[in-house]
């Protein structure tokens, strides 16, 4: 029977649309064939072949047409796909999904990109939000504002003088003069407990850092129902199924999330799978112990839809707040830039020396933990790299695929040392994108060559998922930040930035190694090698039908690349809405 591509059913039906015959189909019969197009297999010889076969949420052969013939059946949905191009569900390996379905509950996001379009916003946001009551602006960084600074307390009151304003931005917080008094802060005699208070030439309050706490009581943190959590985590889940997302790492939650998804796959809802990360600050190998013991999982519980990944903990800070940790001293143009306070010595912060990172590392293993480290600058990847060392010594880490997330300024050294360890890596080509022009203008030259440099990672034969670290938003081009796969594949491939600056050249990648940063390679540093990422028999039965050649399209067609069909486990999550014929 042959079922042309633009007469599949519609998503509201699809999760029955493959299962109604299986039980008529002989053991060998597939449900479903996908012929007449570009399967991109990445398999060990990166085979590209013309049909896919799936049964029971598996792929039961891939080849050439002919060669799909013994698997059809009288009940076989054959599905041409007219020469179109299909590749493994995209797994994005750093998300934090949740935290953004919680987030647009209680205030959408929006991009802002300048002063102007936060002034914009907030005029905006002053019709609906009832006089005296706070205004809280969208997060958004430095580096992405056309001013590259913070806005002032005069740039707020000229968009609200009747409402008090805050923005948390690069670690300070700014307000409108309304939210400074309110504070209780109008001059340089004025201070706040935990907090500096940054003034300006005239005495009158800028910014301020720390003070969080003094603000939470004027701005209590408001909370969503759990079933309108989940309402709206299953709508961000189907806008990842449009853009050909089947898998994703949540990248930094708690057990309480893990149960989330629990509850979703139990009620037959969920449309990705997920593998968690338990992200928690343990200062102690006991500590570890006690965690792991309340915790009740460990790495790999679970199963194909939701499965318990690494622990993690936060080794630095991040290159848009100005305490990542470096391998060189900051620098006054860096200071400036940040607006810190730190002697001329200041590399950035560290939270963990390298030997209580090694008991740490060292006692998580032995429990039967993947561990994984957020590190963002090359000062903190290379002590973790020794803490490992010194771990390896007594307890082989090779193997137990330790992973590193963030890691901007990887170097042949450090990833020499990675490939002895068995150290893999996740990274995101979006900051790229939108920070590589501040890095080089902050940083310099030789930094911003080196930023996000993958190719560095692939030549050393270590494996790098790329991903977007997605944590507000539901728009996949205009979140913080863009989680759309081409653009991600797209950078991976040009080294453009946003204005189509190209920096490190050197560093691109070709688009096959790209895309298996985002398939095979993401799977691997999860131990979910042998079950997804490639297109082969045995595996689960997620692709990608897209609507062009990722292989051959221009470079610049990359990012105009829409899926036509996302199919997970075999049945259609997504459909692109199909012209009827005339």
């Amino acid at each position: 029977m042959f079922v042309p591509l633009r007469n599949l059913v519609h998503p509201v039906t699809v999760l029955l649309v493959f299962c109604s015959t299986v039980s008529l189909l002989s053991a060998e019969t597939a449900t479903t064939i996908f012929q007449n197009g570009k399967v991109i297999t990445l398999d060990d010889q990166s085979r590209i072949v013309e049909a896919i076969a799936i049964r029971d949420g598996k792929i039961l052969a891939v080849g050439s047409n002919a060669e799909m013939k013994p698997y059809q059946g009288d009940q076989t949905k054959v599905v041409s796909l007219d020469g179109k191009t299909v590749i493994p569900g995209l797994i994005e390996s750093h998300v934090h999904a949740l935290r953004a379905a919680r987030g647009e509950l209680i205030q959408p996001h929006q991009e802002l990109n300048s002063v102007a379009e936060i002034q914009a916003w907030i005029r905006e946001k002053v019709k609906d939000v009832p006089a005296g009551r706070w205004i809280t602006v969208p997060r958004t960084d430095i580096t992405r504002l056309k001013e590259r600074r913070r806005p002032t307390p005069a740039e707020l009151d000229a968009a609200c003088t009747t409402h008090p304003v805050y923005m948390n931005i690069a670690r300070k917080n700014v307000l409108n003069t309304r939210g400074f008094e309110l504070l209780g802060i109008k001059s340089d005699k004025d201070q706040l407990a935990g907090a500096r208070i940054i003034f300006d030439d005239n005495g009158k309050p800028l910014m301020m850092e720390g003070g969080s706490s003094a603000i939470r009581k004027l701005i209590p943190r408001q909370t969503v129902p759990a079933e309108a959590t989940r309402e709206a985590l299953k709508k961000l889940h189907a806008i990842y199924n449009s853009v050909g997302i089947t898998s994703i790492l949540e990248r930094g939650s708690g057990v309480e999330e893990y149960r989330e998804y629990e509850l979703l796959k139990a009620q037959n809802e969920l449309t990705v799978r997920m593998t968690m990360t338990i992200r928690q600050q343990l200062r102690s190998a006991a500590a570890v112990k006690e965690f792991t013991k309340k915790l009740g999982l460990i790495t790999g519980d679970g199963d194909d839809w939701v499965r318990v990944g690494p622990l993690k903990i936060s080794v630095d800070g991040g290159i848009h707040w100005g305490n990542t940790r470096l391998s060189e001293p900051y620098g006054e143009k860096r200071r400036q830039f940040y607006v810190l306070q730190q002697d001329a010595d200041y590399r950035g912060d560290l939270a963990y020396s390298r030997e209580l990172m090694a008991e740490i590392f060292e006692a998580g293993q032995k429990l039967g933990w993947q561990m994984c480290c957020h590190a963002t600058g090359d000062g903190s990847v290379n002590e973790i790299l020794s803490a490992l060392e010194e771990v390896n010594e007594r307890l082989p880490v090779d193997g137990r695929r330790f992973c590193i997330t963030h890691a901007y300024f990887p170097t042949e050294e450090s990833v020499r040392r990675s490939k002895a360890l068995g150290v893999c890596y996740d990274t995101q080509t979006y900051l790229f994108y939108r920070d590589a022009d501040a890095i080089n203008q902050i940083y310099g030259p030789s930094w911003v060559n080196r930023f996000m440099g993958l190719k560095t990672f692939v030549d050393g034969g270590v494996p790098v998922a790329i991903n977007s670290d997605h944590m507000n938003g539901f728009d996949p081009d205009h979140s913080m930040n863009a989680f759309n796969p081409f653009l991600a594949l797209y950078i991976a491939v040009s080294r453009c930035d946003i204005d189509g600056k190209v920096y490190g050249p050197h560093q691109k990648l070709s688009r096959e190694q790209a895309l298996r940063c985002m398939t095979s390679d993401a799977a691997y540093i999860s131990f979910e090698e042998k079950v997804k990422g490639t297109l082969e028999p045995g595996k689960l039965a997620d692709l990608v039908v897209l609507d062009r050649d990722y292989l051959t399209c221009s470079e610049n067609e990359i990012l105009q690349i829409k899926p036509l069909l996302t199919v997970l486990d075999g049945q259609i999550v997504y459909e692109a809405a199909m012209s009827s014929d005339p």
